[in-house]
């Protein structure tokens, strides 16, 4: 019987996601307990080819370009749980981490959803959680200072997507990861369905626990891929916004912290960076200018 289910999204890199892979069976700490189940978006079969070829103890799914929460939908379809673990094909275990993933389930009854320390390849701290739906410069000197100290404050952040250890109850209850979101900000908008419509509602951090993520792993770091992700970011929030009746005051906001960025910037003469920021900041004013145009 299967009683933690990993479920990755994939597209396109197959060598990260080897390596995540490697990581998952040299930590596996309960054994025939655990299922591994990657849903592939990729456009080609290279790296289904290889998980059926190499990695017989993994369950694969071919996806067409679905998004992060469609993608990860699948894969719960198949899975077998009662924990899940929706982890990221840029990550890589360096520790034991299931059998205490399932032990904090079963102690805390009132727990839905939790997260560990995410680290840098070096071991610095790495991204573990987010503020929600506020993206002012303060609110990000904010939030990076918790981080740094390990406070996770859970009426007002939501754990990164990178890792999201869930009771199969408390995901099934809310609904699964809303399909109209592509990329983006699926864990947030689950994390507020949880906390609305879970019978266990509690979203925890235990930074005790810890996993490499090698954030942007699986993406080019060049500046159209910055911008693309900065186009597919605004998207989301779009849609996040009208649906949780924010009136794109988290959009308005995240201009003004890129703005924030490029005068930072100007100020420390980085005139690559502030080439760059610029173009950054012309995708936010120009989804501005689109929104007032749609009234």
């Amino acid at each position: 019987m299967k009683v933690l289910s990993i479920i990755i999204v994939s597209y396109q890199n197959v060598q990260v996601l080897r390596n995540c892979l490697d990581s998952i069976k040299k930590f596996n700490d309960i054994g025939d307990g655990l299922e591994v189940i990657v849903s592939d978006n990729s456009l080609d079969n290279q790296l289904y080819d290889t998980i059926i070829n190499g990695y017989k103890w993994v369950t694969i799914i071919k996806n067409d370009n679905i998004g992060f929460g469609a993608g990860n939908n699948r894969g719960f379809n198949v899975s077998q749980g009662d924990v899940l673990l929706f982890l990221n094909p840029d990550t890589v275990l360096v520790e034991p981490i299931f059998d205490f993933a399932i032990k904090q389930f079963q102690k805390y009854d009132s727990l839905a959803l939790f997260g560990v320390q995410l680290r840098k390849e070096d071991g610095a701290k790495n991204s573990s959680f987010f503020t929600i739906d506020s993206y002012s410069p303060i609110a990000g000197i904010k939030e990076k200072l918790c981080r740094k100290i390990g406070l996770f404050r859970e009426k007002k952040m939501f754990i990164s997507g990178a890792n999201l250890f869930v009771r199969r109850l408390a995901f099934e209850q809310a609904g699964l990861f809303d399909e109209n979101i592509f990329m983006y900000l699926e864990e947030a908008d689950l994390i507020k369905r949880i906390k609305l419509y879970s019978e266990t509602k509690r979203i925890r951090f235990f930074k005790e626990k810890s996993i490499i993520h090698l954030e942007g792993g699986t993406q080019d770091p060049g500046l159209e891929s910055k911008i693309n992700m900065h186009k597919r970011l605004i998207s989301s929030e779009i849609y996040y916004s009208e649906k949780w009746n924010l009136k794109n005051r988290p959009l308005r906001e995240r201009r003004k912290y890129q703005k924030f960025k490029l005068n930072i910037y100007r100020i420390c003469l980085k005139r690559k960076s502030i080439k760059d920021q610029k173009m950054i900041v012309a995708v936010y004013d120009e989804a501005i200018k689109n929104l007032k145009g749609r009234k």
